[in-house]
Order: C-alpha cells, then structure tokens, then sequence
C-alpha cells in the first residue's frame, strides 16, 4: 500500500506543469513544447511573429472566439451549440458580419439567454463592414 502511494504521488508531481500558466490578458499565448510528462508548456509572446493560440484552445485562457473567423468545428466547443447552430453560424454570416454579441441573435435558434452564455466567450473583432465599435451590446 506505500508503494502504490508513494507511485501515485511521483507520477503526479511529474505531471504537474514547469512553470505558471501565462496570464489571461496575455494575447498571444503559444505553445512552446512538450512538457513534463504529458503537459505540455505555453508561454507569452506579446509580440512576436505568427499567430498566437487559435480555435478552441484560445478558451483556455479566455481568449474568446471571433464568430466572423471560427470554423464550425470550433464553434461547436462553445456553450449551447451543437453542430447544426454552428454550421448556422457560419452560414448567417455569409448575410454579414457579426458587429456585436446581440448579431449573434439573427441565427436560428440564438435568443438572448443563449446569447448571454456566449458573451464572456467571444472576442469580436470589427471586421470591415461594421460601423462603430464591436464591443456594444
């Protein structure tokens, strides 16, 4: 029984991760290599080249998604939407750009109670075509 404990204890310190995770209003978190064990390390670029954390993985560290660039398969990792609303998603955008989290609402099946489970997911960028600020209600 002491060796199981002290096994079980060994692996879990293995497993724990080298450092900290980076911080939530770090914008560019990328993966930076295998960790110990199965983890694997991220660290925090504000600046440098090529993308940072991109589709579900942005979530980890409440990035948010961007409903005018995800893909289907990404949007389905969100609360309340399965692949038919994702696939809606997509499709409603073709009309236009999402602008601000109440756009979301002309997608079949998106009312305000399921947009309210989204908002705090979501990281809307202007795209071109919308006036005024992204960040209204």
């Amino acid at each position: 029984m002491r060796a199981a404990t002290w096994l079980a204890l060994a692996l879990g310190l293995a497993a724990w991760p080298a450092g900290p995770a980076p911080p939530v209003d770090c914008p560019h978190p990328r993966p930076a290599g295998p960790g110990p064990g199965w983890t694997r390390t991220v660290r925090c670029d504000r600046t440098g080249p090529g993308p940072g954390l991109r589709g579900p993985a942005r979530q980890l560290f409440g990035l948010g998604l961007d409903p005018n660039a995800a893909d289907a398969a990404t949007l389905e990792t969100l609360p309340g939407i399965g692949p038919a609303r994702a696939r809606a998603i997509v499709e409603a955008r073709r009309e236009g750009p999402y602008c601000r989290p109440r756009d979301l609402e002309r997608v079949p099946g998106i009312g305000p109670i399921t947009r309210g489970r989204l908002e705090s997911r979501l990281r809307l960028r202007a795209p071109p075509g919308c006036h005024g600020s992204a960040a209204g209600p």
